[in-house]
Formats: structure tokens, C-alpha cells, sequence
């Protein structure tokens, strides 16, 4: 096993070292992912007895639940706490001179905010493509509960950056306040023409922080995977999910994976698997880089209903690993074995098990024969 080096220029807290490692919590999804006595067919089974609605599920469990490759496609979660609110066009000015046609952009710099984070709020208005300077605005931040508006309204100034108009909202205005914050701006961007916009961002204040990352990690690999431990000291027991992304030496996004599951009261080990066939068909060697490693405390029947963890920040580098020490093995389980029994018993039996058809096309059922030479349908 080795300690994990930080890759960018942070420096943590000194801690004590564990006289050994840490209990490490059940994760009920390992428990899970064990290998059954008997097997059952793999994506890759050639065998013309495989039918096309078996083939298909187990492509889709190649990798185990809550983990799988890293793409540049897959923007939520290499960006997890970023925004994407883009410009709307204000109603009363749709013209077919699209030059006519004022837009706004109310955004912030992240969507989750926890104890003492300053907010950014950012506002931009546009007359086709060419910025202008709201006339004004008038903006407050609210409150907001279960059942809606709570307490008084935050007056909120904003000033020119650029073509933006920029306001920093301080969220210890928030401090006895967890949930969602509403923020809103009336907008006036022609004398006398006014749009009205709201935006929310989620806040945890100090005192509803459940755990936080002590920035010890170490990683190890398990029976053909890779597994990432870290290290949290927890404040408040419960249900946690914990979340963080692998990356090759150069940066290249390479998977992300996650762990469910219960942790009590004081310092805990958390282990994330990246499942060695993802490694293996990315086909990258380590050392990896781990990051954008966050997490809550999920309060069940409650609202809100997640208690967020301060991410985090840096990068964290592995261990070198040459990737034939990782497993090819496919994901399987009990319940995989089990849905592949129900899925033959079902073609078996004569149920249609396919996929809605396209839109103007037919499909034909998993345990009907196939269209006859010459593309004509079977009587």
C-alpha cells in the first residue's frame, strides 16, 4: 500500500498517523460484486444461443453499478459543482431582427456552497450579440424552505467587471439557514422595459457540516482493481455517498466511481474501487491522478434531503501500476446471475423482452423468428 502524493502546491493540516489502518466500512457493493460459484455467459460469449435481450444486458454490466469510464462528454461529473445556465431571450423583445433581441445570463460560480464560501453572482445582458449595460437592477437573495420564502430579503449590489455585472454575496448571511437560497434581479435593460430573473444555489452552514476530508489517502490494488482509501473524520453518523474521479498522469479523464454506505461517529476509511476492466479497456498505466473527490450525508424523509461535505481540493497522485495488474474480468454477482436466469426464462416462455421499436419501424419479438431471405415479414 502507498500514501498518496498531492499533486498541486496544498498544504494539510498536521494530523496523527493511525497505528494501522483505519475500520474500513462495509461496503455493501463490494459485498455484492463477489464472484458466484456458477458462472453465467459474459458479454463477449459467442455462442449463437445467447439471446439478443441477454446480450444486450450484459453489455450494459460490463462494470459494476456506480462506476464506468471517464469521458469529455460526461460534463456533470467532470464538473460536478459548476453551472450551466446559459442566455434567455426576453419575451417582449422577439423580433425577426435577431439584433433586436435582448438576452439575459444570471449565473453563479457554483451550484453547492458550504460554512464560509462567498458566492459569486454574475449577470449579462445582450442586444443581439453586443453587451449592454442594464439600465438597472434590483436584486435581493431569500431564504427558502420546505414550504417556500422564509425570513427577510438580502438586498444585493452589483458593479461593472467587463461586460458583466459582478456581485459577491457573503454566505454568512446564511449561517442559521440550510437548503436552497433564491436569488433574485429585476433587470431593467430599456427605460421603462423590465425582465425579472432568479437563479438558487444550496447551502450547508457550518453547523450542518456532517464530516470532512482530513486530505489522507492511500491506494492499493484489490483483486484486480484499483482502490482508493480516504480518509475522513466524520461529526455525524448517517448514510454517506462519497464520489471522486481517476485521471491518467497526463490529465485524461479515465473513470469515476463512488461509495454508498454507513459510517459512524469519528475517523473513517472510505474505499473507492475503480474497477480494473475499466482501466483495462481505457488502457492507461498508472500513476493516476485522483480528484474532484466529494461527498454528503443523505438524510432520508427529510428536506433537504442531503447534508453536503467541503470538497476536497487538490490533486492526489498513485502508485505506478502496469495495467496487466489489473483484472480483464467482467462485473458479476448474484443479482446478475439472477437477472440473466429471469431473462432466459422469459424468451424461454415466450416474452417480449425487446426494446420500444424505432418510430416507424417494427420490432420483432426475442422469441419469433427472424425476417425471411429477401426481407419479407414471417407468416
Amino acid at each position: 500500500m502507498a500514501t498518496l502524493g498531492i499533486a498541486s502546491a496544498l498544504f494539510w493540516p498536521a494530523r496523527r498517523n493511525p497505528a494501522g489502518p483505519l475500520p474500513t466500512p462495509t461496503d455493501a457493493a463490494a459485498e455484492a460484486a463477489t464472484p458466484t460459484a456458477t458462472p453465467i455467459p459474459t458479454s463477449e460469449d459467442e455462442s449463437d444461443d445467447l439471446p439478443p435481450s441477454v446480450r444486450r444486458y450484459l453489455e450494459s454490466t460490463v462494470y459494476p453499478p456506480g462506476t464506468g469510464r471517464l469521458r469529455e462528454a460526461n460534463q456533470d461529473l467532470l464538473h460536478p459543482n459548476e453551472r450551466h445556465e446559459d442566455y434567455r431571450r426576453v419575451l417582449d423583445t422577439y423580433s425577426e431582427n435577431l439584433d433586436e433581441v435582448v438576452s439575459v445570463r444570471f449565473t453563479s460560480d457554483h451550484f453547492f456552497y458550504t460554512e464560509d464560501d462567498i458566492v459569486r453572482l454574475d449577470l449579462r445582458v445582450k442586444r443581439g450579440e453586443t453587451s449592454i449595460d442594464p439600465i438597472s437592477i434590483e436584486a435581493s437573495a431569500l431564504r427558502e424552505g420546505r414550504a417556500g420564502p422564509e425570513g427577510a430579503r438580502i438586498p444585493i449590489r452589483f458593479h461593472r467587471e467587463g461586460d458583466a455585472q459582478v456581485a459577491m454575496l457573503d454566505t454568512a448571511r446564511f449561517a442559521d439557514h440550510h437548503g436552497p437560497v433564491v436569488v433574485s434581479a429585476r433587470i431593467e435593460y430599456d427605460r421603462g422595459a423590465f425582465y425579472d430573473e432568479t437563479l438558487r444555489f444550496f447551502f450547508t452552514p457550518p453547523g450542518r457540516i456532517p464530516a470532512r476530508f482530513t486530505g489522507e489517502i492511500e491506494d492499493q490494488l484489490v483483486d484486480g482493481s484499483l482502490v482508493v482509501r480516504i480518509a475522513l473524520d466524520v461529526e455525524l453518523s448517517g448514510f454517506y455517498r462519497i464520489d471522486a474521479n481517476l485521471y491518467d498522469r497526463f490529465g485524461n479523464p479515465v473513470s469515476f466511481s463512488s461509495w454508498k454506505g454507513d459510517l459512524a461517529h469519528g475517523d473513517r476509511w472510505v474505499p473507492i474501487r475503480f474497477f480494473g476492466r475499466v482501466l483495462r479497456d481505457v488502457g492507461r498505466t498508472g500513476p493516476f491522478i485522483v480528484g474532484k473527490i466529494r461527498g454528503y450525508r443523505f438524510l432520508e424523509g427529510e428536506y433537504p434531503d442531503r447534508e453536503r461535505i467541503p470538497d476536497l481540493a487538490g490533486r492526489f497522485t498513485t502508485s505506478a501500476y502496469d495495467l496487466e495488474r489489473f483484472s480483464d474480468r467482467e462485473f458479476t454477482s448474484e443479482h446478475k446471475e439472477r437477472m440473466v436466469q429471469l431473462l432466459l426464462e422469459d424468451v424461454a416462455n415466450g416474452i417480449s423482452i425487446d426494446a420500444p421499436p424505432t418510430p416507424g419501424r417494427h420490432a420483432v419479438p426475442s422469441g419469433a423468428p427472424g425476417p425471411v431471405a429477401g426481407g419479407a415479414s414471417p407468416n
